[in-house]
């Protein structure tokens, strides 16, 4: 007995020094079901078409089945809140924009969730954002542009975004309060709903991700980009930067996945080197670009997720609160 215990205390001392124990630890107990990727968006979205291309790619790297599940509503925080009141054991896994963890809990008085309540376990891709007018519209250049909105007897021009308290409205207020020109903001139920209003000529001008339909209007004329905000010039186009008086009017709308600051660490770094696994094969980065985005062709180190993650929900915070949002 007394030689049969040894053995197995000297079988688990091993064991624990071994640098294989942790990583087989957290291989064996996680996925022990099925995952749920929650994307806090209708079907048919940007984000949803990120999660069903991740899905089939992360399901492999896990060896688990992953399903996607869209949870709409509240600017995105009912999905942030199912993934939050579900166990934190990283089955409920969130797959959200930049927006849904940090805005809703700064515009909506009801929303409880705060962006510290979650972890960024990587981004997976961005999108840069253009400025575009209609082009009924007499403006070439920001600084035709910026030349109306301070014009005192000029009308006051109107942008659209696909919603009060988005990132878009976020920026269109931001973008005003650096020019000090006029803008009129009107909110839509979707970028849908805007973009068709703005090729209709209802509305001037609006911030819009640099993909999909709006790539292809851009090229067709049927919209005219006249800048972006990103942090370089993207493809020739000329940013929006301090020579037009808009300091650190820096956007990009990116993609994430994220789980509960609860879950385990080594639950966090299993889901991590899934993910890791699914940027590094070409399905993903094809579908991106594509669409007219840019993946991240390895997942950020976890370190690097946190302090980017707390930097941008610092960031937009500060913009918030000194632009004074006012959420219709």
């Amino acid at each position: 007995m007394t030689f049969h215990r040894r053995t197995l205390l000297a079988a688990a001392a091993a064991s624990a020094l071994s640098p294989i124990a942790p990583l087989a630890f957290a291989q064996a107990s996680y996925p022990a079901r099925r995952v749920s990727l929650v994307v806090p968006f209708p079907a048919g979205g940007p984000a949803d078409m990120v999660a069903r291309v991740m899905q089939p790619l992360v399901q492999k790297a896990l060896g688990e089945v992953v399903i996607v599940e869209n949870f709409a509503g509240v600017g995105g925080a009912l999905g942030v809140g199912k993934v939050l009141s579900a166990p934190p054991d990283g089955h409920s896994v969130l797959l959200a924009t930049v927006a849904e963890p940090i805005l809703p809990p700064l515009t909506m008085p009801n929303v409880r969730h705060k962006p510290e309540d979650l972890v960024l376990v990587s981004q997976l891709s961005y999108t840069n954002i253009a400025l575009v007018v209609r082009p009924s519209l007499n403006i070439r250049s920001v600084q035709q542009l910026l030349e109306h909105m301070k014009n005192p007897s000029a009308k006051a021009l109107s942008y659209a975004t696909p919603g009060s308290g988005t990132l878009y409205h976020l920026m269109g207020e931001h973008f005003k309060s650096l020019t000090g020109g006029q803008l009129l903001h009107v909110p839509y139920k979707g970028l849908a709903p805007a973009l068709n209003d703005l090729l209709g000529g209802q509305v001037d001008i609006a911030f819009l991700p640099m993909a999909g339909s709006t790539a292809k209007l851009i090229e067709q004329g049927s919209l005219r980009l006249i800048a972006n905000a990103a942090a370089e010039p993207v493809a020739g186009v000329p940013r929006l930067g301090d020579g037009d008086g808009l300091k650190d009017f820096v956007y990009t709308v990116w993609t994430g996945v994220f789980l509960p600051r609860q879950v385990p660490a080594e639950v966090v770094a299993a889901l991590h080197r899934a993910v890791d696994t699914a940027l590094q094969g070409p399905e993903f980065e094809n579908y991106t670009r594509e669409a007219g985005g840019v993946a991240l062709k390895r997942a950020m180190p976890l370190a690097q997720a946190q302090k980017f993650y707390s930097a941008e929900a610092q960031r937009l915070t500060r913009i918030f609160q000194a632009v004074k949002l006012k959420v219709d």
